[in-house]
């Protein structure tokens, strides 16, 4: 009852303030000329006149920046987003101060989340959609880079687990001491054990990509680390006692497990961490004993993020940014570990029998805790209360998704306003600002590993607003391991044998193979096979095969 009660309070709210975002009149945005429609709706400044040219060009734009015009740090010799959090443009820096790699920031450097989210952008997303396999080269650097410089010792209580802070211009990761414990940051030794399951999951994504065991032991490491170190989640018996505790902490000392912040409701990665163990035990040979403690440990994290204290009832979302404060008593909120665990939820529909009423209250919630009085932007969290591109493009994102699963045409009005907002970040050189507010800051975490992937997963669940004359693989229920865009034939392979593909492609396939053998048409996905919707120009191909990882489209 108190969990519907909750929902009603807070739809009877939304609808009732008919979630209108008043439209900036402003003659520019970050470095664009505003772009209005006639009822002074913005639309994105580039191609305005094409639904979602922008965002396929935003994309390759930031993309593009990582794989040639990133500079080297000249200390460490490694690319600034290595050894940087962020970095000035030559706009701000000067031309000769950028090239020479001068121009990183002095703030701590976030190595987990950024790799984390440089592996879902790039190697996940952009290179099925784009076919360029470089990514895989330069993310693996990162990988690599912090498996032997910034994992904690194997002796330690969190053993074999990923640093998700640093010092600027460090090629060692082990925390940041820059503003030291109790300031912003973690300090020294100090891990985040949402980041362990977040790049683990990453980890083990990069293996199915790669095939190399490295990447798989990490992942298992980073499972093991959680398991071995979960708690029982404490109860509060009022709300002016100090807050009460999550499955794991948000800052701990990794050596000795000493608690530095208690608190964190970012537990979906860890449950998508222990899924897809569990989900591939037998054909990852992990002993049965280990996946046993997986699947234990993934339902203390799941019934707790829904039970009376767990953050789908008390929307108590915080926990995530690195360079905060500590905040012992869970007075800051953020937008984007709600939006991530909707997420999770949409494309898990059977995990959630109320998901039709748990991901609305998420966005609604969202919408009006974080948006913006007179732009269509969303605010990063409480205690940076500005509205950001990257996390004005996971709303969108999150919005399109379910406008593909509900049909409800306002949120896909959503989606297209607030991805249309957010295209005005990135600049015509593929430097990508946090946002009007923030003007001379570049974060890599945000504006190349979170901003990428959440225009490819709005694109792929509004296929339209791909590129009509352009083949792009946009989504696979399985990791793309391998892909080529050739004038008349499509091929790839998935890690799985069976798995569901959304494409926009130039025109209608003469035929489809999956392992050397053809599949039909069909009315509907129901069984292996493929449908085609044609739009003005092309279409949208959906296959679905049980058969095997490799298919083929001609042309």
């Amino acid at each position: 009852m108190m969990r519907k009660n909750l929902y009603y309070v807070i739809f009877v709210f939304l609808f009732a303030n008919a979630l209108v975002f008043s439209e900036t009149t402003r003659e520019t945005l970050c470095t664009h000329k505003a772009v209005y429609d006639d009822t002074a709706g913005l639309l994105a400044w580039y191609k305005p006149d094409v639904p979602g040219a922008a965002y396929d060009h935003v994309i390759d734009l930031a993309a593009n920046f990582i794989k040639t015009g990133c500079p080297t740090e000249p200390t460490t010799h490694l690319p600034l987003y290595m050894v940087h959090s962020w970095f000035l443009s030559p706009r701000e820096a000067g031309q000769e101060k950028f090239e020479k790699g001068l121009s990183g920031s002095d703030d701590g450097h976030t190595p987990a989340c950024t790799y984390a989210n440089f592996v879902e952008s790039l190697v996940l997303r952009y290179y099925p959609y784009s076919g360029d396999d470089s990514y895989i080269g330069i993310v693996g650097r990162c990988l690599d880079h912090l498996l032997e410089h910034g994992t904690t010792p194997a002796g330690w209580t969190w053993a074999n687990c990923p640093y998700a802070s640093a010092n600027p211009r460090s090629s060692e990761y082990f925390g940041a001491t820059h503003w030291g414990v109790g300031g912003r940051n973690d300090g020294p030794f100090v891990i985040e054990p949402d980041k362990v399951a977040d790049m683990g999951l990453e980890y083990l994504n990069f293996y199915k990509v790669t095939g190399q065991s490295k990447y798989l032991k990490a992942a298992t490491d980073c499972a093991d680390a959680l398991v071995k170190n979960v708690r029982v989640p404490s109860k509060r018996t009022s709300r002016t006692d100090k807050p009460f505790r999550s499955p794991w902490p948000f800052r701990v000392s990794a050596e000795n497990g000493q608690v530095h912040e208690q608190y964190t409701a970012n537990v979906i990665g860890a449950i998508a961490l222990f899924d897809e163990l569990v989900c591939l035990k037998d054909r990852l040979g992990l002993p049965q004993e280990k996946a046993a403690g997986y699947k234990r440990v993934r339902r203390v994290a799941w019934d707790w993020l829904f039970s009376t204290e767990g953050p789908m009832r008390t929307f108590v979302w915080k926990g995530y940014f690195e360079d905060i404060p500590h905040d012992e008593y869970n007075r800051n909120r953020v937008q984007n570990i709600p939006l991530e665990t909707a997420r999770y939820l949409i494309t898990h529909p059977g995990l959630d029998r109320l998901i039709d009423v748990d991901v609305p209250a998420i966005i609604y919630w969202v919408a009006t805790a974080f948006g913006t009085d007179d732009m269509d932007a969303i605010k990063e969290q409480f205690w940076c209360y500005a509205g950001m591109g990257s996390h004005t493009a996971r709303y969108a994102s999150i919005c399109a998704m379910w406008y593909e699963r509900t049909k409800n045409e306002w949120f896909k009005q959503q989606a297209c306003r607030f991805f249309n907002w957010a295209t005005y970040v990135c600049d015509k050189d593929g430097y990508v600002v946090v946002g009007p507010d923030f003007p001379a800051q570049y974060w890599f975490s945000d504006g190349y590993g979170d901003y990428i992937r959440h225009f490819i997963d709005g694109i792929a669940a509004i296929p339209e607003w791909a590129p009509a004359d352009e083949n792009h693989l946009l989504r696979s229920t399985s990791v793309v391991q391998k892909i080529s865009y050739k004038l008349n034939e499509i091929a790839y392979r998935t890690y799985d044998n069976t798995a569901t593909e959304v494409l926009r492609i130039t025109a209608k396939p003469k035929s489809i193979t999956v392992a050397g053998n053809k599949i039909t048409e069909r009315a509907d996905l129901d069984a292996e096979g493929w449908t085609w919707q044609p739009l003005k120009k092309g279409g949208v191909l959906k296959i679905r095969h049980t058969g095997g990882p490799e298919i083929t489209i001609n042309m």
